[in-house]
């Protein structure tokens, strides 16, 4: 397919796969950081008729429903297609199942960024000609990323038809306007503002023919909503009416405020479907939940989380990765969906051995990384994490609400992204599938495993999860009646 037909954040259908629950019994998938587990099938739990527990209790209810999934994935980065491009064939085949193939763990998402990013070898953009208001030097076929991004969405896109018929999600991320457009002159790093004026029109146009042929800059709300309401919505609206726009695409800790200047702004808010937001100031989950309180018409995304290599504990090699990982990624995906976050998109779907490419030395970890000399693939526990979310709670899914009792809940001061301790208790959340089947995940980032009560309507199961453990239950949202 040519770039120019790909499209940005095109609905698609759920995942197929999983078979129903007996009617009376839950289906277990679990991961562990003790016992080697790894999305591993258990025995299905019996569904029982509501019982008397006092230790920790996960209760769902039926009563209503909120938010609906979108999707969950990863980033297209240079750096991944990269690493992607100089594996052997069947190694290709074989990570490109791992994320977007039938039996893998259903990737519907995608990040790609406009010019450059942190993961390029280098910075580059589609147009470096000094002052060219027309874009008459625009590079109308994305050359640079034909030679690798490209290739790979587009067999990924081949993998998501493959596994459901549908297709691939993608949202863009422009990370810097050629160093023209900037009041600095070059395109890592940015003053403020980091567009010049006279250059509004010209970026707002740049955008479309990207978005036709296929931020290190730094705004602050006023500007960027400005430049939303007066240039890009109405230029995209005109000519890409089919994408959508996000806004802020930072870190949680400020963006209940972009929401609220979004949303006062009667310009800007015509064409914004929702926020975008990053980990990387720790978990502020309450400031998403304060968005989706007083700005329900927002769509919230999580469109970036990594782990920095420098956070690996002792003992962590390229084969195994960091457990500690998979756990933090999961502490996040439930606070974003309790507070409303309609999916979760993962930073490089691949790097190499040394946690790049990258071209200002901020190197990281990835679900899935690759030694390019020798060509072994090496699948970390992020990827385990994101798969007891992104394989079960399918697109379309809607949340339940989900309330813990006789655990503990995390009150202390704010910690450092992707934190997850005995000290946060048994974390949850439940979604209803298009299917009819109730998913609930639960997360045990505690050493001792733990027993508890998982109960919906009068029907309840008993069951225990391991230390640093992962579960995800499936089962059939009318069991219950068999137990009225």
């Amino acid at each position: 397919m040519a770039p120019s037909k790909s499209k940005l954040l095109v609905f698609i259908a759920g995942l197929a796969g999983t078979r129903h629950a007996d009617a009376a019994s839950a289906q277990l998938f679990q991961s562990a950081g003790t016992n080697g587990d790894r999305l591993a099938r258990k025995a299905d739990l019996p569904l029982v008729s509501d019982f008397e527990f006092s230790g920790p209790t996960i209760e769902i209810s039926k009563d209503s429903t909120d938010q609906a999934i979108q999707g969950f994935g990863g980033a297209f980065t240079e750096a991944s297609a990269l690493v992607f491009k100089s594996l052997p064939a069947d190694k290709q085949q074989k990570v490109l199942d791992l994320y977007f193939g039938p039996y893998g763990i259903g990737y519907t998402l995608g990040r790609v960024h406009m010019n450059s990013c942190d993961f390029s070898p280098k910075s580059y953009s589609f147009d470096d000609v000094d002052d060219d208001f027309s874009l008459a030097h625009f590079d109308n076929g994305v050359s640079h990323d034909t030679e690798a991004m490209i290739p790979l969405i587009l067999a990924a896109q081949d993998k998501v038809r493959e596994a459901n018929g549908a297709a691939l999600k993608l949202i863009a991320a422009p990370w810097s306007p050629p160093a023209w457009m900037k009041t600095n002159g070059q395109m890592d790093g940015s003053d403020k503002p980091g567009l010049k004026d006279s250059c509004q029109a010209v970026w707002a146009s740049y955008f479309s023919k990207w978005l036709s042929a296929y931020k290190a800059c730094v705004y602050d709300a006023e500007q960027e909503l400005q430049f939303l309401g007066e240039h890009l919505g109405p230029t995209l609206r005109a000519d890409h009416p089919d994408v959508k726009i996000f806004i802020f695409d930072h870190n949680k800790d400020h963006v209940y405020d972009w929401a609220k200047a979004l949303y006062a702004d009667p310009r800007a808010q015509e064409y914004a479907a929702g926020v975008a937001f990053h980990w990387y100031s720790g978990d502020s989950f309450d400031h998403v939940a304060s968005m989706h309180t007083d700005f329900p018409q927002a769509q919230l995304l999580a469109t970036e989380a990594t782990f920095e290599r420098y956070r690996w504990r002792p003992g962590s090699t390229l084969v195994t990765g960091d457990w500690a990982f998979g756990e933090g990624y999961a502490h996040d995906i439930i606070g974003d969906l309790n507070a409303g976050a309609t999916g979760w998109i993962d930073w490089n779907l691949f790097l190499n051995q040394d946690g790049g490419p990258n071209h200002v030395d901020n190197v990281c970890d990835a679900a899935i990384l690759a030694n390019t000399t020798s060509g072994e693939v090496f699948v970390h526990p992020q990827y385990y994490a994101m798969g007891h979310f992104s394989k079960y709670l399918v697109p379309g899914s809607k949340r339940l609400q989900t309330s813990r009792s006789n655990t503990p809940t995390y009150t202390g001061a704010m910690r450092p992204y992707g934190t997850c301790t005995a000290d946060d208790g048994l974390e949850a959340t439940s979604f209803l599938r298009p299917d009819g089947q109730i998913a609930v995940v639960v997360l045990n980032c505690a050493d001792g495993d733990v027993a508890f009560k998982l109960k919906e309507g009068s029907a309840a199961l008993h069951a225990t999860i391991p230390g640093h453990g992962i579960q995800t239950y499936l089962f059939s949202s009318s069991s219950s009646e068999a137990f009225v």
